[in-house]
């Protein structure tokens, strides 16, 4: 096919985009873990605050309910990290393939 090897463009366009998502994978596993510490060590000081009678039952509600959106806001943004992730993983893998097409075919594609 037009002397373009697939199976090795694919690996490399894999490669390509494995390296892209290296570094984002690792950050948004490190913000995820720190974000799941930050929740725990809140709820366990809510629960405490309503074992010592501190707090009633609602405002422990409403100190949980306030920490989840907290998280989530926080979880929001690694996602909007992800997507750009993957975008910038996307544009790799189709640099190898514009590349190959190009050195195969003389067209410069798109990609």
């Amino acid at each position: 096919m037009s002397g373009i090897d697939i199976g090795s463009v694919s690996a490399e366009a894999a490669r390509a985009m494995l390296q892209s998502l290296a570094g984002t994978g690792k950050e948004i596993a490190s913000c995820a873990a720190e974000e799941a510490k930050k929740l725990a060590t809140s709820a366990v000081e809510i629960a405490q605050l309503r074992a010592t009678g501190q707090i009633t039952d609602e405002e422990a509600r409403l100190h949980l309910d306030i920490q989840a959106h907290a998280s989530r806001a926080v979880l929001m943004g690694i996602e909007g990290v992800a997507l750009i992730g993957a975008e910038q993983a996307i544009d790799s893998a189709l640099s190898v393939i514009g590349g190959a097409i190009k050195a195969a075919m003389g067209l410069t594609f798109l990609c």
